[in-house]
């Protein structure tokens, strides 16, 4: 039995359930916000920090340590390159998303769609216009630089570097945010064959259902 733990509109539970779903895993979700006091969550997400993956008697957490596990238990398909030089730039643009990249798009996301639409809290537009005028440009800017001129990121199918990069901009277009096609044409390209995949698609469904009955 696999159980993840953690509400479906966090980018970082989001990419697990992306993991579990590109492999085609069943699991469950038990819903839980960050921060939770509940004990029996804090004992096993000890900074109450989500996800928390549940295997059988194993807890991890942690988004990366998640999926770098379900990749040894469930090898097929692989998202962690086999060769060890695309291996480690799938870590590091893993890293980029998850830390640089995340605080960015989870940004837009609190301030136009957490805040007003879940919160009844005001829009803090000061903020919006320094994430979009200072620190999404440089972000974008480097994906621009390495997102090749056709196909994903690292090679022909699905790799953690996607998974980490589309979760991050998915968490975007709920801050009503796309790149600029004629300024970042390369990534453009990339987004839409990432984000319109069958996987991206389904899971963007069931977002959509957890948001509505969430009173998004």
């Amino acid at each position: 039995m696999i159980k993840v733990h953690g509400v479906a509109l966090s980018p970082f539970v989001r990419k697990v359930m992306l993991t579990l779903e590109y492999k085609g895993v069943d699991y469950e979700n038990e819903p839980v916000f960050p921060g939770s006091s509940d004990a029996d969550f804090r004992a096993i997400s000890p900074l109450g920090k989500i996800p928390v993956l549940e295997h059988d008697d194993f807890t991890v957490p942690d988004s990366s340590a998640i999926c770098r596990y379900l990749d040894r238990i469930f090898p097929d398909p692989r998202i962690y390159p086999d060769d060890p030089k695309k291996e480690a730039t799938a870590l590091w643009i893993e890293e980029f998303a998850d830390s640089k990249l995340i605080e960015a798009c989870a940004g837009l996301f609190q301030q136009r769609f957490l805040f007003p639409k879940m919160m009844g809290q005001e829009t803090d537009e000061a903020v919006v216009a320094d994430i979009l005028d200072n620190k999404l440009p440089p972000l974008l800017d480097y994906l621009e630089s390495i997102v090749p001129e056709s196909g994903l990121l690292l090679r022909s199918d699905v790799s953690i570097a996607d998974i980490a990069v589309a979760t991050c901009f998915l968490q975007a277009r709920y801050g009503d945010f796309e790149p600029n096609a004629e300024k970042y044409p390369k990534l453009c390209r990339y987004l839409n064959d990432i984000l319109n995949t069958n996987v991206v698609k389904a899971r963007m469904q069931k977002e959509a259902e957890a948001a509505a009955q969430m009173g998004a």
